[in-house]
């Protein structure tokens, strides 16, 4: 009798499929890592930090009104 190969075409998705999963997950975490505050969050912080902007909008006509 002949021997029959075996097909690992099952193990090659499934590999892929993990792979993928874990990357992912991997890019998701880092996305989000800007989104943990540091150091003060108060309301009285975050307007200290308004007050400080500056509008950089060029729209002429609307501020001549």
């Amino acid at each position: 009798m002949a021997e029959q190969e075996k097909d690992n075409t099952f193990t090659v998705v499934a590999v892929v499929t993990a792979i993928a999963i874990a990357g992912v997950v991997m890019l998701k975490a880092d996305e989000t890592k800007h989104l943990q505050y540091g150091g003060e969050t108060s309301a009285a912080a975050e307007a200290q930090v308004l007050a400080k902007h500056k509008d950089f909008n060029n729209d002429v006509l609307s501020q001549a009104k």
